[in-house]
């Protein structure tokens, strides 16, 4: 069964959120990268939905946290 979305409370900033202005990228930046719509990664920061990858968008994803030093281990378990 998929987990159910907790939503945050307006001052709690998403982890996704975070990490996409680290990159300095938009939602829409992000989305095109991701093969997702802009409405999507908006959910996935407000927590109206639990983000799920692909294999794809983990690639996607691991060659953006490059970019910042970073990689997919650094990332928390609920982003």
């Amino acid at each position: 069964m998929p987990k159910k979305p907790v939503p945050r409370p307006e001052d709690e900033e998403s982890h996704l959120k975070k990490l996409r202005e680290e990159l300095e990228m938009s939602q829409e930046d992000l989305a095109r990268e991701l093969g997702v719509s802009s409405q999507t990664i908006s959910r996935w920061e407000l927590g109206k939905n639990v983000p799920t990858f692909t294999v794809k968008q983990m690639k996607a994803l691991e060659k953006l946290l490059a970019r910042i030093g970073r990689s997919i281990g650094d990332l928390p378990d609920n982003l």
